[in-house]
């Protein structure tokens, strides 16, 4: 404590009680916050791959795009659709380009 008076006021008789009390409260709190948004969160990964396990027989050709970040946001898309896999031709950026990468947001393993 920084002065006297608080010194006086934390060492008072039943001020460990209430200050546990109050820790209490806002942890019963936070877990009802935390389960709110899971509540209203979208579904998992896991639990979509479970409600629909398959993936569509659909191949996806991208030739010659120039930018990494359309092909980026292509494998997103493909990986939302469940396209069974995507293919890279011509001067197209391949997932290791640090663009496509970024744009794709883990997309790239899964297709």
């Amino acid at each position: 404590p920084k002065s006297e008076g608080a010194l006086a006021n934390a060492e008072k008789a039943g001020r460990l009680a209430t200050v546990a009390q109050a820790v209490c409260f806002l942890h019963r709190e936070q877990k009802a916050e935390h389960a709110t948004w899971l509540r209203n969160h979208d579904r998992t990964l896991a639990e979509a791959d479970a409600a629909n396990p398959g993936r569509f027989p659909l191949t996806l050709v991208l030739d010659n795009i120039r930018s990494a970040h359309n092909v980026g946001s292509l494998l997103r898309a493909a990986e939302a659709a469940r396209v069974e896999s995507v293919h890279l031709c011509g001067i197209t950026p391949a997932p290791p380009h640090a663009s496509v990468l970024k744009t794709a947001l883990g997309a790239a393993e899964y297709v």
